[in-house]
């Protein structure tokens, strides 16, 4: 699954809403939204703004990357 594919099925902000509830984020959808940001292939600053917020959590500490 791409990262498109699975903010569009999905929704960013419904992604968001789901990994900071739970405080894990799978290791594959990680590495895509990272992938996705250092491409640029995401379509707005928002969008951009809150998978920065994603990874920030993570190096933080405050979301667990899982396998």
């Amino acid at each position: 699954m791409t990262t498109k594919a699975y903010i569009l099925e999905y929704g960013i902000s419904e992604l968001y809403l789901n990994i900071w509830k739970s405080r894990k984020i799978d290791r594959a959808v990680f590495h895509q939204i990272q992938y996705a940001i250092n491409s640029h292939s995401l379509r707005s600053s928002d969008e951009r703004k809150i998978v920065s917020r994603l990874l920030y959590a993570v190096r933080r500490g405050w979301v667990s990357v899982m396998d």
